[in-house]
């Protein structure tokens, strides 16, 4: 069947709802209304189809047998207009494609992730004055100082400089705590330690550092609460007819 291959992915689709209506009306004088409703819906990219089969006798005899597609939107990575939510959900079955996004999208999407794992509001500060702080996560009356930096490769082990320039940032912010989020495949040992020693030495409380591995894992945790797009295109549908 042509609706169990994704045209824009090759790969099959999945069957995400069907409803059957079979009913014998009296306006129809002893004949049948049957409509079956199929939406087939591929996992990776979205793209959905919702095929109507009507069929009437008695007094009406007729068939009808309707298609619609989505039309997906294609989005270039590096696009700042991206929707935060769209690239949220790319990211998560694609996340080594985060190096090719906007550095201003990327301080964005740890704001929207993080609201969601921590639980609490995060401002975003980020500019070009901003002293090394892109983002303040809010908990209770103590914001933690975040900073972002998104690298352009995979590889990239992050140096203790930066390390050291959020920790003066957050000192100077009078904050106790900070995140340093980068796309780094790791920090290396003299960031890590530096990082130790300011909670050893009590300057602040907590220093947390989220490479490519630990910020993936908290993306794929995160929600997405929006309605599929299927879902809304039946409801509008619905909406016209009644």
């Amino acid at each position: 069947m042509a609706d169990s291959i994704c045209p824009f992915c090759n790969l099959p689709t999945s069957e995400v709802h069907e409803s059957v209506l079979d009913d014998h009306p009296g306006w129809l004088s002893g004949g049948y209304y049957f409509a079956k409703e199929h939406v087939s819906s591929c996992n990776r990219c979205g793209w959905w189809r919702v095929r109507t089969y009507k069929e009437t006798t008695g007094d009406i005899e007729a068939t009808s047998s309707v298609v619609k597609n989505a039309v997906l939107r294609k989005y270039d990575m590096a696009d700042k207009s991206i929707p935060i939510a769209t690239l949220q959900g790319y990211l998560r079955d694609h996340f080594s494609d985060i190096i090719h996004i906007h550095a201003s999208q990327m301080e964005k999407l740890v704001k929207s992730v993080f609201s969601e794992h921590f639980s609490c509001d995060v401002e975003h500060v980020g500019k070009s004055h901003d002293g090394g702080i892109d983002l303040l996560l809010v908990q209770s009356n103590k914001p933690v100082v975040i900073q972002v930096k998104r690298r352009k490769s995979l590889s990239h082990v992050e140096g203790v400089s930066g390390i050291r320039e959020l920790l003066g940032a957050t000192l100077l912010k009078g904050s106790k705590s900070c995140i340093y989020v980068s796309t780094c495949s790791k920090f290396s040992t003299a960031s890590k330690v530096t990082a130790e020693q300011a909670i050893d030495l009590g300057l602040v409380e907590s220093y947390e550092l989220y490479d490519f591995s630990r910020f993936s894992d908290a993306l794929k945790l995160t929600t997405t609460s929006s309605l599929e797009p299927w879902k809304r295109f039946l409801e509008l549908e619905s909406e016209r007819k009644s």
